[in-house]
């Protein structure tokens, strides 16, 4: 089995995967933007060949990596990054390779906008936060009469709490319509609950056949906004609730033969129009595992 990781220097701690692929007998290649003299002993030692490109961002670079492992090592069976930013480039290389082992373009843009994931949580029973594509002042506050002050708002395609912003009154809406966003938008209510998150890995018939959950204490947005210090937690045990949820969305996500790392809200107080203290609300689920160094 051949198996191209992308970017396997980022974090530091996943050359971990390499190496186990490899003492399980799989042909593992990497592509990264890492020096070769820079990259860690461990990495080198845990595959066959690392290839260096000095732009990822420019996708025919990357292409010619594969092309060239291709021609030297045969067909590729898995191309995979386990990180959020470069799943779109996994994709298209998937795509562009014909790979069948992972989601394609067809599939990864219909879920990669956080508009795009509550279809899915419909379709899994789990309610979300209301929302509201940016398009008009006017029509943010239309939405906000709805909902009430404060409200999210954030890139409808982005990573983390990258451009996420809490806007409490009329006076901070209307600063925020004077910027030029480049990359359309979500609005959404605000939620008060604690984030936890139901993480592990799928088979190939969505089945989940490892479970974990974490809590985070102070969430994403407010790390970024305040540039405070991140912590967060594992549970011991799952809670009932958040296990059938988490599996239910497992089973109508585009997740199979990998890692998911679901985001949910636990309501710390009655939120009409979306539910009681405790229910459980949908955030967003994300194709890889949970970041950083939890893996």
């Amino acid at each position: 089995m051949n198996f191209i990781f992308i970017s396997p220097m980022f974090p530091k701690s996943y050359w971990h995967f390499c190496d186990r692929m490899k003492n399980h007998g799989v042909n593992v290649l990497a592509i990264g933007d890492m020096p070769n003299e820079l990259i860690s002993n461990e990495l080198k030692n845990s595959v066959t060949e690392y290839c260096y490109v000095n732009n990822m961002e420019n996708y025919e670079n990357v292409y010619r990596c594969v092309a060239y492992l291709i021609s030297k090592y045969g067909r590729i069976d898995w191309v995979e990054s386990n990180n959020e930013y470069w799943l779109e480039l996994d994709a298209r290389l998937r795509t562009d390779f014909n790979i069948n082992t992972g989601m394609k373009e067809d599939v990864i843009k219909i879920f990669k906008t956080k508009s795009g994931m509550k279809d899915y949580y419909k379709k899994a029973g789990v309610k979300t936060a209301r929302y509201h594509l940016v398009d008009t002042l006017e029509n943010g506050k239309k939405f906000i009469d709805e909902v009430g002050y404060p409200v999210v708002v954030k890139p409808d395609n982005g990573v983390g709490a990258a451009a996420t912003y809490k806007i409490c009154n009329d006076k901070e809406l209307e600063e925020f319509y004077k910027i030029e966003h480049i990359t359309q938008y979500i609005m959404e209510e605000f939620v008060n609950g604690l984030i936890i998150s139901y993480d592990g890995i799928a088979n190939s018939k969505h089945e989940v056949i490892f479970e974990t959950s974490h809590v985070f204490p102070n969430s994403i947005m407010d790390v970024v906004n305040e540039n405070s210090d991140m912590h967060y937690y594992s549970l011991r045990n799952i809670p009932d609730k958040l296990a059938e949820l988490g599996r239910s969305v497992v089973k109508e996500f585009p997740v199979n033969r990998r890692f998911f790392h679901c985001e949910f809200f636990k309501l710390l107080e009655d939120r009409p129009g979306l539910g009681k203290k405790g229910d459980f609300i949908g955030l967003e689920v994300n194709m890889r595992p949970p970041g950083g160094y939890t893996p």
